[in-house]
């Protein structure tokens, strides 16, 4: 099979003890069966240790986490495993983070995720149009699908993202055409006609209650302790019905980027269950709400900067992307 990733993939290195939000904190960690086996032969004072700091209940095993961190993230934010066994001896979950995978006939798609600074930034610096690596692997098995259905999807979403590239469209616009178009597909999804309706970049745009989305985003499940009261100042921000999240130049190619992210992500999911509404209302909902956030945050700070927008970026997917009842929370509000 061919595992195809965006271009800038191949840029993502881990900044390790440069990272301020390490992933090795805070963070379940489960050990798949293979590394497991592997830590339980392992001899010395890293094998004692990995005797210790491993739990297993039934057919899991996972790190005991010591307040909040994994047992072998040392002082220095560098992991005792790789120092001492090599990266190649991570469980898969450390070995993927943060690259995320779906799986089809023959074609394994997948990219690097925004809960991850450094991901994030390389997502939100982009300039170019996007673009694919390709490399093959051995087979791997996928759910099954209708193979005219994912034809018709693959066709679609070329269609959103040359949409989302095209600065020609302002992005209100992108927004509104992306949203009538999701419903056009859906409908003929419904009815079984897989021909592809026109986009159009003419509507009017799309009115938002912010404040309620981002009450909403209060209600769910908090992986931060930080996430909370930073939404609630968002907020309290006299000037947020005010702000133009849409109209910044020097924020535009992020929020473009970050909508290609999200659409080339979560879009083909549809094919497994023929629901494409769930997938674009997550994908507006993120953009519109990081865009918010953008603007409350130039209007705290004074500036914005790539970093501090990939940051932002990355604070909300970890909130919403990483936990399952939060993306669904979000998708079908």
């Amino acid at each position: 099979m061919i595992l195809r990733m965006p271009e800038y993939c191949k840029n993502f290195r881990c900044i390790a003890d440069k990272c301020k939000d390490n992933c090795c904190i805070g963070w379940e960690i489960d050990i798949d069966r293979e590394t497991a086996e592997y830590y339980n032969k392992v001899v010395g004072d890293l094998g004692k240790r990995l005797k210790e700091c491993i739990k297993t209940e039934g057919d899991v095993s996972s790190f005991i986490l010591k307040g909040e961190r994994c047992p072998f993230l040392n002082k220095s934010n560098l992991c005792d495993i790789i120092i001492n066994e090599g990266e190649e001896h991570l469980c898969q979950i450390c070995t993927d983070h943060p690259r995320y995978y779906e799986w089809f006939n023959g074609l394994k798609e997948g990219g690097i995720g925004l809960c991850c600074e450094e991901a994030a930034r390389i997502v939100l610096s982009q300039t170019s149009p996007l673009s694919f690596w390709d490399r093959e692997l051995a087979d791997e098995d996928c759910d099954e699908y209708d193979a005219q259905l994912y034809a018709y999807l693959v066709k679609c979403r070329e269609i959103i993202i040359h949409l989302f590239e095209d600065k020609s469209v302002s992005l209100e616009n992108c927004i509104s055409a992306l949203v009538d178009f999701a419903d056009n597909i859906q409908n003929r999804i419904d009815i079984c006609d897989y021909t592809v309706p026109p986009l159009n970049t003419q509507l009017p745009t799309l009115k938002t209650d912010i404040t309620e989305i981002l009450r909403h985003l209060l209600s769910l499940e908090a992986m931060d302790e930080k996430w909370k009261p930073y939404i609630e100042n968002v907020i309290g921000n006299p000037e947020l019905d005010s702000l133009k999240p849409f109209s910044s130049a020097d924020t535009e190619q992020y929020l473009r980027n970050i909508a290609v992210y999200f659409i080339w992500r979560y879009f083909m999911k549809a094919v497994f269950d023929e629901d494409i509404i769930s997938k674009i209302n997550l994908t507006v909902i993120s953009i519109t709400v990081i865009a918010y956030l953008f603007e409350h945050n130039r209007t705290a700070d004074g500036i914005l900067t790539l970093e501090s927008c990939a940051e932002t970026a990355k604070a909300y997917s970890k909130e919403i992307e990483y936990n399952e009842e939060n993306v669904d929370a979000v998708r079908y509000l």
